[in-house]
């Protein structure tokens, strides 16, 4: 059966801010205020990263309000400056990154900022959050008059998965050397917080195996994982890494016989209704086996 199984595993197994960026942060028709704002961020940035307090409540105007994401307010800048004096004395090393979504400006001397922060503590534990500043313009300076920070919204299982929502509906692949057709159909689990596919493998119209596959998020390690399940009893776990309209799922398992079987999978998307599949660094029982060259893999007609 182990033959079987490596043949299986080639198709049943087979599915699974920057700070310093200006282009991504800066929009395309950028205002007098914008450049203003986002040198601004980039200031507030460097002096976070020195732990530079004065210079980060010089940012603020002397009656400026701070509300911080877990609601506490501040008012005043020397209020504002001993709060932030009292975070770094207990988070030494932590850097911030400021993304800017958007400058709308009010009127001549007023602006609003929106946008996401994210901090990296010393010890490289992240928090992120969204802001609103409201910047005032006096005696020819712009200073935050008003800063309030809001938790980010934790983003559910089913949109961590939107990456993959492509391959929702029915594909079908055959392999003209082994006789087989097999058909893969993805479709979303009821509450939508995994993806599951029901893979027949058919030669002629006899069906000679099935797998089942159910793809979902780890909250533990962040990531995209996959469990697969062959109709002979053989199983395997994948992780998912995305580069661009690649994804790499590097696949570790047993067959129903008890055999070690890995490999990795690559996918990489070709247009809406097609993809591509190949394996590699393929293993049985510790034991090389012959790589699977690119396969095109279509959608269903009609889907």
């Amino acid at each position: 059966m182990k033959p079987i199984f490596v043949f299986v595993s080639s198709t049943a197994m087979m599915l699974c801010s920057s700070s310093g960026q200006e282009t991504k942060d800066k929009p395309a028709d950028v205002t007098p205020e914008m450049t203003v704002v986002l040198a601004m961020d980039r200031a507030y940035e460097d002096a976070y990263a020195k732990a530079d307090v004065a210079a980060l409540a010089a940012s603020f105007s002397e009656d400026a309000e701070y509300t911080s994401e877990d609601g506490r307010s501040f008012s005043g800048r020397p209020a504002i400056e001993a709060c932030l004096r009292s975070s770094f004395a207990a988070n030494k090393g932590a850097k911030i990154a400021i993304r800017m979504d958007s400058v709308k400006v009010l009127t001549p001397d007023v602006a609003v900022e929106k946008g996401s922060t994210v901090v990296t503590s010393g010890d490289g534990d992240k928090a992120e959050a969204l802001y609103t500043a409201i910047y005032v313009k006096k005696d020819g300076a712009w200073k935050i008059s008003q800063l309030v920070e809001t938790p980010e919204p934790q983003a559910s299982p089913s949109e961590k998965l939107s990456e993959l929502s492509w391959l929702i509906g029915n594909w079908t692949e055959a392999d003209k050397e082994a006789g087989v057709t097999i058909q893969s159909e993805f479709q979303w689990a009821r509450g939508g917080s995994f993806i599951t596919r029901n893979v027949t493998i058919q030669r002629k119209d006899e069906a000679i195996l099935e797998g089942w596959q159910i793809i979902g998020w780890d909250p533990v390690e962040e990531g995209i994982r996959s469990w697969t399940f062959d109709g002979e009893g053989g199983y395997s776990e994948g992780r998912w890494t995305r580069e661009g309209q690649r994804w790499l799922i590097r696949e570790t398992g047993y067959s129903a016989d008890a055999a070690r079987v890995s490999a990795d999978n690559t996918i990489s998307k070709s247009g809406n209704d097609s993809f591509f599949w190949e394996s590699g660094n393929r293993t049985l029982d510790g034991d090389p086996q012959p790589g699977i060259g690119r396969i095109e893999i279509h959608r269903k007609k009609g889907e």
